[in-house]
């Protein structure tokens, strides 16, 4: 049992765990493009989760209120930048551009996270994890193109793209902001009140676009879509991304987002019935060839 434990308390495991259910919020997306507002979906994804966490973290959170109100700012910058900006702007890239486009342009982000690293706080990125980068970002280009140079060399830009880009940023930046975590903090207790404060920062720009009936006519289906990004892609998936964030940085942690297309081509094996090709295999291979290199580091030099 211990060492199962241990297992389950691995943050390659959570990271991991996370960009599965990240995958799932892409397609869920999509799907709901047209039923509801990017905007809404957003906001009452985060109002359940919210609802949510405060059933298990509202004791932590008033343990630790001096903690959360000294720290207001650092948590209203997670809150913007993670929750309600990020996510806004990739539903509303995938109303106009499609998941093949978004996961694309999502594959940068370990880029820039290292390199934003590098730049605020001067983490070392050495020889091997530019190469671990580098293969694990091949690896999941090859996925997402199906294997085929014409799929990128006719891929259409739209104004989507644009949003994309800006959640890439906002994630960037989110994934940072978090190695300012205080350490006395526990993890639950942080995401719940940063998505208090991204709940307060959508609250009045929901009002004002009046989206408030778009709920009311959702059906059974698009009410599941809204249940799986509420509990798994935001309450999960954060908890796990954050916890692992935490362990062993934001640089190495961000390859596995490269996971993503990954995740994507097995869930089409198992739930379409489409086959294995070549293709995903191979780059399956370097995407974890890509992550181990990124992450083949002693256990004394993880940071606490």
């Amino acid at each position: 049992m211990a060492r199962l434990g241990k297992v389950l308390a691995s943050p390659y495991l959570q990271l991991s765990t996370a960009a599965l259910l990240w995958s799932g919020n892409f397609i869920v997306g999509r799907a709901l493009r047209g039923l509801i507002s990017p905007l809404a979906l957003n906001f009452w994804r985060w109002v359940i989760a919210l609802a949510i966490l405060l059933l298990f973290t509202h004791r932590l959170l008033w343990e630790h209120r001096r903690t959360i109100a000294r720290e207001w700012k650092l948590i209203a910058a997670l809150g913007f930048s993670g929750i309600a900006a990020f996510h806004t702007s990739v539903y509303a890239a995938l109303v106009t551009t499609s998941a093949l486009n978004a996961l694309l342009l999502l594959v940068i982000t370990p880029l820039l996270i290292a390199v934003g690293g590098w730049i605020a706080f001067r983490d070392p990125v050495t020889s091997r994890q530019v190469l671990g980068l580098g293969v694990s970002l091949a690896g999941a280009i090859l996925l997402i193109a199906r294997g085929s140079l014409s799929v990128l060399l006719t891929l259409e830009f739209t104004a989507g793209d644009l949003w994309m880009l800006l959640a890439v940023a906002l994630w960037t930046v989110y994934s940072l902001l978090l190695k300012r975590r205080p350490a006395g903090l526990p993890q639950s207790a942080l995401l719940c009140a940063t998505t208090i404060a991204a709940v307060i920062l959508m609250l009045p720009v929901y009002a004002w676009t009046g989206s408030g009936e778009e709920l009311r006519s959702l059906r059974a289906p698009a009410l599941w879509g809204l249940g799986y990004v509420a509990v798994f892609a935001s309450v999960l998936a954060f908890l796990f991304w954050n916890n692992g964030v935490s362990k062993i940085g934001a640089s190495r942690a961000g390859t596995f987002l490269y996971l993503m297309p990954f995740f994507g081509a097995v869930l089409s094996v198992i739930f379409l019935g489409e086959g294995v090709q070549m293709y995903q295999a191979t780059g399956g291979v370097l995407i974890f060839i890509g992550i181990a290199l990124m992450n083949w580091a002693r256990e004394e030099s993880m940071p606490t």
